[in-house]
């Protein structure tokens, strides 16, 4: 079956996806399969990987994985691990200590979450969303050797650095499923502006502050995105209120911390 040569890792994975069907290379898959390599590192010769290692890895990168895009991802893992013993470059079928666990999500559920009124964000948001969550992902495996590392080291009852690597996985996997959450029912808006007359989402307002006589511009954009510093607001904030549906020149009024305010609107973009 295997040959003295050493079958590197990355190499294996190239020839697997080459073998892959185009509807088959989804992004969810490929970025399952590039965490794989990152784990067990590129140059890693496959027949040096343990079932073991791999029982583990797969418990650690599907625990909390219940998302239709996160299964597909690790099934894919599998798949692959199946080539490299079906292609005879492994002895061993690794793919058979690869368990994934099942979805738990109902039809109910799913239904729940359609009827839910999504968060409108511009792309630029959503994008930056994508990434967080994706970075945050990439970082289960590393916290849960560290909290296996961490729970062999010593007393359990009284272990500094297991009880920070669960705060720590505590505070992600918390962040992740809100980043789902808003993700699964956002509303891309356009926010090039065009053929806009009135203030909404993605747009971008100058407006005159009466009391003041100073020009201001604001981009409205989601509350996962507002950066009052860059001169973005939420749209749920009250200037964010106060700007939504208006036109050129009508008067917007919102009540501040600093009290109520007057505004002109000069120009939407």
């Amino acid at each position: 079956m295997t040959t003295e040569q050493p079958v590197l890792l990355l190499a294996l994975v190239g020839e697997f996806t080459e073998s892959l069907k185009d509807k088959d290379k989804s992004n969810s898959a490929i970025r399952e399969i590039n965490r794989f390599v990152k784990f067990f590192h590129e140059d890693t010769d496959m027949n040096s990987i343990t079932p073991s290692q791999i029982g583990a890895y797969a418990e650690i990168a599907s625990k909390n994985s219940l998302s239709e895009e996160a299964m597909e991802g690790l099934q894919a893992v599998r798949k692959f691990l199946t080539f490299a013993y079906k292609s005879e470059k492994i002895s061993t079928n690794l793919a058979t200590h690869f368990r994934v666990r099942k979805t738990r999500s109902s039809s109910k559920n799913e239904d729940a979450r359609k009827k839910d009124s999504g968060q409108q964000m511009t792309q630029e948001g959503f994008d930056q969303l994508s990434s967080e969550k994706e970075s945050l992902e990439s970082n289960r495996t590393a916290i849960g050797v560290a909290i296996q590392n961490a729970r062999e080291d010593g007393d359990v009852r009284e272990n500094a650095p297991l009880e920070a690597a669960r705060e720590q996985q505590g505070r992600e996997e918390s962040r992740i499923k809100e980043i789902e959450s808003l993700l699964r029912t956002a509303v891309v808006v356009d926010s090039s502006g065009k053929a806009s007359k009135t203030v909404r989402v993605g747009a971008t307002v100058q407006v005159l502050d009466i009391e003041k006589n100073k020009k201001v511009k604001y981009t409205l954009v989601s509350p996962s995105e507002a950066n009052p510093l860059d001169g973005k607001i939420s749209n749920e904030s009250p200037l964010g209120k106060a700007f939504l549906g208006k036109r050129k020149s009508q008067t917007a009024e919102a009540i501040t911390p600093q009290g109520k305010k007057k505004f002109e609107i000069i120009s939407i973009a």
